[in-house]
């Protein structure tokens, strides 16, 4: 038999490349899955690890520790960092020390991130390119970023100044004077937001903080570099040698518990793409399952011939394995190296997250050749065995009937009860998943998966029996078209089984599509809305003063849309409970102008004088802030023994909105300005609020023209959440770009089901062809009656597999996205519109082109073929 079934894939090689493309796209999509999880987590875990320099080791506060609370208030000198740096083994450490500072030169200023210097270089998280790094020991020592130095012609030896932004952006201090020693470069994109960091000695830090000593500062955790052999005798010693409350840990460990922290962000992405996934690797399963049944369907003569000369059923099993086998082996292959190229593409392409580290490398496991070919023959081969039984189960001599002909009321009766057992047990699974969402995330996601793939497979057992249903009434009105569709309309409802498989092929197909076309649009809209609500700001700039010609510059800049500037006032607000809630007065023009400027909808606010709009939220809590109809806005005031006292009084009618990321800490209270002007409030400072457009200017380059244009005035503060809000933006678009693939994957699938299974229609009516011809039904005719039949059954199978896309990608984008904030149900009607134009394109196509052995076959050469 192995001998026949080599034989017989020469033979029948045409037949089988469709299903060997199903295969190959299957697997090659699984391959570059892993390949980009692979590449996903290389990238955040360097990302991470960014901080870390070249160390090996983290001295951090065990966090599980009943001495934690004390452990984060111990100063950097309590450590015993001396004793540990003597310790046989220890090669350096660097305390993680940072702070924002405007550095100036002239009449130049920049916001800037300064970090603490180290005993060796390595552990630095940027790189020294020229001159060298500030000693721990030196004094008002720095090393610049090169992009700085650049820009304003600073050398090596050159004296700037550093000042200490203090909350609100006041300066600290007259300022300190330093050295420039060094430039340096930020290649891990560790400190992007600022276009580099700088790197200074332990006084430097101690002065900007304001302290004698850096030991005085607490910090967050300390690197080690270890020398791997001596490793364990060190961390022994240092161990015995911390506080309680302290632990160490190595590079990995450290980066692992930061990525766990961050779990939930990340997991979203996961749980997204894992949701809509398996979905689609079940739906591609059944496709490849219908392929092969038209398959088998076609030799049908040649297994019942071979059936005839001897050949038993388990030898005809068996060669219908090996041959799948076979080709799922050489499909599967072929499948792995174009995932594997396919990902080498991006890779080269150098496709990565801008304002970030996330890249696409091209990271090997084991995995991503063994799973694809793994999961390619496993499913091929169990695909084949429902047609190998078929073929197999019945005598030679009724083999060679039609297969209409065929006794299958035991196989429809057992289709029933799994498909109304999987469709009802299915949908009782989604429904409980939705139920337990919220308390239970990772048992309710599972559910769904498992139910969606249920309650599906369940209404494609049973499409034999509610499909042609549906049919007859769309049939019924092709049928007033002329006798082509009449013919057409009698094929429906004579033949419930061809229709029902050739309708299950295009179902198949366009539910994926709109499963997650659904889950593509609801995910950017709840995106979209959430972090317009959770960033709802994109730059903040605040400062003592801000001049006109500032602000005109600052407008006229590419990428700012709209901006404000506003007085600033500190005070706070009198909630429901008569509890003072410290806030942040701001003064803007009316309602309009803040909409502006705010990402989020702030509804019908108009902002007169005797209003005050107050976020929901306390941005220091979380709690959620409840006022009377009028609340008591009192401004608040430092005298000259820094005693707080009122000053300014209004009790103003409130309205609350949903804004965040406005202020650090304190509520942000917008009222009019006129309460300025008026002077029913002081300014003390003044805030700039900016919305920006990503699409006419890059971030960088938004940033940067921002930061020329505040250089040359001190005490400057540039901030807002607009890099993190850019980042989890372009998290979203990787995701829908993938998203785009995996689209395209399903079409070329459902296609392929549609064009065999439609082949395995005009192979059944060969005879009834023939006789239509014989009787004086002309090419053109059948031809017409052939495209009406599949537009007939396009139309019913794709609406039917729009509103079953639509209700499980709602599932899926329920249950992924709940965690993140409120879920957004909406349906693209063009992105639906092109999808029932494309499928009943495919479905035309895919009957035309198999058509054409109906109508050029020669009617008695028909019949005798029959």
């Amino acid at each position: 038999m192995w001998s026949i079934t080599k034989q017989m894939m020469r033979k029948n090689l045409r037949m089988l490349i469709p299903a060997g493309i199903a295969i190959l796209i299957g697997t090659a999509f699984i391959a570059a899955t892993l390949l980009f999880s692979n590449a996903m987590g290389k990238s955040m875990r360097d990302q991470v690890t960014a901080q870390f320099g070249d160390s090996n080791y983290v001295i951090a506060v065990d966090g599980t520790s009943p001495d934690a609370d004390q452990a984060y208030d111990t100063p950097y000198g309590k450590l015993g960092m001396d004793r540990i740096e003597a310790i046989d083994g220890v090669e350096a450490v660097r305390p993680d020390i940072q702070r924002s500072v405007t550095l100036s030169m002239g009449e130049r200023n920049v916001s800037e991130a300064v970090i603490a210097t180290a005993s060796d270089a390595t552990l630095l998280p940027v790189e020294v390119t020229e001159g060298a790094a500030p000693k721990p020991d030196a004094t008002d020592e720095v090393a610049i970023p090169a992009k700085t130095a650049a820009e304003w012609g600073v050398h090596v030896g050159d004296t700037m100044r550093l000042l200490s932004q203090m909350s609100g952006g006041s300066t600290g201090g007259e300022g300190l004077d330093v050295r420039v020693v060094g430039f340096t470069a930020d290649p891990s994109g560790a400190f992007s937001y600022y276009g580099g960091a700088t790197i200074a000695s332990d006084d430097v830090i101690a002065a900007l903080s304001d302290v004698p000593s850096v030991d005085d500062l607490t910090v967050g955790s300390v690197y080690l570099l270890l020398d791997d052999g001596k490793a364990d005798s060190a961390l022994a010693a240092i161990r015995a040698d911390l506080p309680k409350g302290f632990e160490v840990r190595s590079r990995a460990e450290m980066a692992q518990e930061i990525i766990e922290a961050m779990g939930n962000d990340s997991d979203i992405t996961r749980n997204f793409l894992l949701a809509f996934g398996v979905l689609a690797l079940v739906v591609a399963a059944l496709v490849i399952a219908n392929t092969f049944q038209v398959l088998i369907a076609q030799r049908r003569r040649t297994l019942a011939l071979l059936r005839t000369i001897g050949a038993t059923k388990r030898q005809l099993y068996a060669s219908v394995l090996q041959e799948a086998f076979l080709l799922s082996a050489v499909a599967s292959l072929l499948g792995v190296a174009a995932g594997i190229g396919l990902m080498a593409a991006t890779s080269a392409a150098g496709l990565g997250v801008e304002g970030n580290s996330i890249h696409m490398p091209l990271v090997f496991t084991w995995q991503v050749v063994a799973l694809p070919m793994l999961f390619g023959i496993a499913m091929t081969v169990l695909a084949s065995m429902g047609a190998a039984r078929m073929a197999t189960g019945v005598a030679p001599l009724e083999a060679l009937r039609p297969l209409e002909l065929s006794n299958q009321r035991k196989s429809r009766i057992g289709r029933a009860v799994i498909g109304l057992l999987c469709l009802v047990g299915g949908t009782g699974l989604a429904v409980l998943a939705l139920l337990i969402n919220e308390r239970k995330a990772d048992m309710a996601l599972l559910a769904g998966i498992l139910g969606c793939a249920m309650a599906f497979l369940g209404a494609a057992l049973t499409a034999l029996f509610w499909m042609p249903w549906l049919m007859r009434g769309v049939g019924a009105l092709a049928a007033l078209c002329g006798p082509s569709a009449k013919l057409a309309d009698a094929n429906i409802q004579k033949n419930p089984r061809r229709v029902a498989a050739t309708g299950t092929a295009l179902l198949i197909g366009v539910t994926l599509i709109s499963t997650l076309a659904t889950g593509a649009t609801d995910a950017k809209a709840t995106m979209a809305k959430t972090l317009d609500t959770r960033y709802s700001v994109d730059v903040v700039v605040t400062a003592e003063n801000i001049p006109a010609s500032v602000q005109t510059q600052v407008a006229a800049l590419k990428g700012v849309e709209h901006s404000i500037t506003a007085p600033v006032a500190s005070g706070h607000l009198t909630d429901a409970d008569g509890k003072e809630i410290q806030a942040t007065i701001i003064g803007v023009p009316d309602g309009q102008a803040l909409c502006s400027v705010l990402n989020t909808d702030l509804g019908d606010v108009t902002l007169g004088e005797h209003d005050v709009v107050v976020q929901r939220y306390d941005p220091a809590t979380g709690r959620q802030l409840n006022f009377s109809d009028t609340v008591d806005v009192t401004e608040t005031t430092a005298d000259d023994d820094g005693t707080t006292v009122d000053a300014g009084h209004a009790d103003l009618h409130v309205e609350q909105r949903d804004f965040r990321s406005v202020t650090d800490g304190n509520a942000a209270a917008f009222v009019n300005q006129e309460l300025f002007e008026n002077g029913t409030f002081q300014a003390e400072s003044a805030m700039m609020l900016l919305k920006v457009d990503t699409a006419s200017a890059t971030l960088s380059q938004t940033v940067d023209g921002l930061t020329k244009a505040f250089e040359a005035y001190p005490g400057v503060n540039l901030g807002g959440p607009i890099l993190e809000r850019q980042q989890w933006e372009s998290m979203v678009n990787m995701m829908l770009t993938l998203l785009v693939a995996l689209l395209a994957v399903a079409v070329i699938i459902a296609v392929i089901g549609v064009a065999n299974t439609l082949s395995l229609s005009v192979i059944e009516r060969t005879r009834e062809s023939a006789t239509l011809r014989a009787i004086g039904m002309t090419r053109g005719q059948l031809r017409a009656s052939l495209c009406i039949e599949a537009l007939v059954i396009a139309t019913v199978s794709s609406v039917v597999g729009m509103v079953l896309g639509t209700l499980f990608g709602w599932v899926g984008i329920t249950l992924v996205m709940t965690q993140i904030g409120e879920v957004v149900y909406a349906i693209d009607w063009t992105t639906y519109g092109i999808i029932l134009l494309l499928s009943i394109a495919c479905a035309l196509l895919a009957s035309v082109f198999p058509a054409r052995r109906a109508v050029r076959t020669p009617p008695v050469e028909a019949l005798a073929e029959s």
